[in-house]
Order: structure tokens, then sequence, then C-alpha cells
């Protein structure tokens, strides 16, 4: 098994003949908490990545073979086809809404265009809203020298197609080469996504792609009754403990369930007071992000109670700072809000600081919107 570095290496060999606008040095593998498959792409060249000694490595063979596909393909730069989802069916761009590869383009353009709108104080800014969005023409000062040079360097599954588009009267025009490449690639992805997960215990089938997790030694997919019965239960071993020393001394969060989920998952983390570093005890990857991100982490059933497994915010009666907002719109929204709604509670809750040293707050569920003053704690 190679490292990313190496796998970049041997695709710019592979290709070095070929004169199709890639970025070999861009090859890796992007973890996501969400991802449903384990392959990183060289243009429409799935490549498996496999996690060793804690980092992300590639098979040295796939690694070549795809780098010698895209190399295989031909290349005429003056072989061009519409972007555009729709086609040529109206001046200035297609109404219907871009998606993938496409929306991509469309947004830098757009980008782009909203770059130089203000760059040149073009007067068009009453109708900016008014089809502007859906555009893929040149507006409000944008050439298509400045965009090629804007997005020269902006990669696609390591292709780079800016700088390969064309621009004619009406819109722009992209290599066929590229646009089949793209195209095979996100069908590609989407075939990989519907490829049914299997416990790696069991073999039972897993339809909840977040019971994924990335451990030391790879993706593992647990089903709830395997997790429940070979994964331990947290008790409080590493209480007082720092997370510095529970990295080095204790066994890997993985070994264990996570604190919050019901049905039982997998833990990846272990989870840590960042104000004081004592572990609170392993979480799996999505509660642990939603930890970190505070919002709605207090909904989640004895997310409180896990908050308070640092002993010194327990001994100080107080939340970590990042969740002392949302537990404000936490009470605000079981006070106030609608007894049904399931809503992300910032969606619901809004606050804003005032001059009074409080805030002033607006909860709004549905159709029942309630004003209230209240002061910072």
């Amino acid at each position: 098994m190679i490292t990313p570095q190496l796998a970049a290496t041997l695709l710019a060999d592979e290709t070095r003949l070929s004169t199709i606008p890639m970025a070999p040095d861009r090859f890796r593998y992007r973890y996501n908490r969400d991802a449903k498959h384990d392959f990183a792409f060289f243009g429409h060249q799935p490549v498996r990545a496999v996690k060793q000694s804690n980092r992300w490595k590639f098979n040295e063979p796939e690694v070549r073979a795809a780098g010698r596909a895209i190399a295989a393909l031909p290349w005429d730069p003056e072989d061009l086809v519409d972007p555009r989802p729709g086609g040529t069916s109206k001046q200035g761009g297609s109404r219907l809404q871009p998606t993938g590869w496409r929306a991509e383009i469309h947004n830098l353009v757009d980008r782009a265009a909203r770059a130089a709108h203000a760059g040149t104080n073009c007067p068009c800014d009453s109708s900016w809203g008014q089809g502007h969005e859906m555009s893929w023409g040149l507006r409000c000062g944008l050439t298509a020298q400045s965009l090629r040079e804007t997005g020269a360097q902006y990669a696609i599954a390591c292709v780079l197609p800016v700088a390969s588009l064309v621009w004619t009267d009406r819109t722009w025009l992209i290599p066929r080469t590229l646009a089949f490449i793209l195209d095979s690639r996100e069908a590609t992805e989407e075939a990989l996504g519907r490829r049914p997960a299997l416990c790696k215990l069991c073999g039972t089938t897993v339809t909840d792609p977040s019971r994924r997790a990335a451990t030391s030694s790879g993706w593992k997919i647990l089903c709830s009754a395997c997790a429940q019965t070979t994964l331990l239960s947290y008790n409080q071993q590493f209480k007082e403990k720092t997370y510095g020393w529970t990295r080095e001394n204790g066994p890997p969060a993985e070994d264990y369930t996570c604190m919050l989920c019901d049905p039982p998952r997998q833990a990846t983390n272990w989870d840590h007071c960042h104000e004081h570093d004592l572990i609170r005890g392993p979480l799996c990857g999505s509660c642990n992000t939603m930890e970190g991100h505070g919002k709605d982490f207090l909904t989640l059933k004895g997310a409180t109670a896990h908050l308070m497994r640092c002993t010194r915010c327990r001994a100080h009666r107080t939340l970590p700072e990042n969740h002392r907002l949302a537990a404000l719109r936490r009470h605000l929204h079981l006070q106030r809000g609608a007894e049904d709604c399931d809503r992300h509670l910032h969606m619901c809750v809004s606050l804003d600081e005032n001059s009074n040293g409080g805030f002033d707050c607006s909860v709004m569920c549905q159709d029942r919107r309630i004003r209230s003053t209240k002061k910072r704690t």
C-alpha cells in the first residue's frame, strides 16, 4: 500500500504524455462521516482507499491503472459540448437548475461575475436577482480570460475544467473529453453509493450509512446487535483523566459503543471538555461533530448529562461556552415553541445581543411567532 503523496507521483508519471488538463497532486481520499463509499477518484477512475496505521493509503496497481485509463482517452480541445442542463434552448443559459460538476462550474462563473460586478460598479444591480443567478453568460465586466485565470487551478476529481472552457456568443462550452470524464465519475460515484453495506461480523445489510466508522484500521460497519455484543460500554473508567493521557495510555475509542446512540453504535472519538481537557466519554463521529458545533447537540437524549461528566463543569454548575446559547435556545423552544416542531433549534429561535447586556429572542415555529427578551446569565 502506498501513501497519497506517492500515489500522486505515480499518477503524474502515468499521465506525463497526456495533454488532458489534470492535477495529480490533488489526489487524496477526502474523509466524510456521511460518505457512502471508500473510493478516491482520479477523473472517472475510482481507487479504493484503505486505512493503515491511522493513514489512508492506496493499492499501487489500482493507482497506476487509473492513470493509464486517463492517459488513454482522446483529447481534442476543439471538440466542444454545451455543459448547460437542457442544452442551448434559451439565450444566456438554460433555466434548469445545474447539479453535480455543472453546478460547481456554474457557481464559479457566478462568483466571478459577482466579483466583477462589485469591482466595476456595474449599474445592473437592480436586476441582479432576476435571472442572473441562472445565466452562464459573461456579465458585469467578467471576461473569458479573467474567468479562465481565476479558475485555472479549480479541480474536480483532479480534473481542471475551467482553463479549457471556450466562450461563444451565448455560453461556455467544454471539451467533450472533460464532460465525459466528469459525467462518468458522477455515475460511478452514485453506483458506489447504492451498494449495500454489510456488517463486518454477521454480514447483515446495514441501511444506515452513518454506521460506517472510520477506525484506525479503515472503515468498519457494525449492525446494532453486533455493536452491543462485541463492544465495551463506558463506565467512567477514565474519570478525571485528561484527553492527552487517554490518547497516550487508554484504549482506542472504537473499542466502545457511543454513549448517546440508541440503538448502540460504534464510537470513533474520545470526547472531552475543551475548557478543562477532561474526558467525558466515547462518541460516534456524528455525535462528536454535533457536540463540537454546539447548536442541536442538547436535543439528543442524555446530552446534558454527558457534558456534565466533566467534573469541573459539574462543580461550577455551568455548561461549556459553546453550548450556553444553545441551552438558552433549547429552554425558549421548550417553553414557547410548538410542541410538534422538529426543526433545528437555530432555525426556530434567533438570539440577537442588545445594548442592555441581554438578548432579543425571537421564537418562530411554523406559524407561531413569539418575541421576548432575556438577560444574559
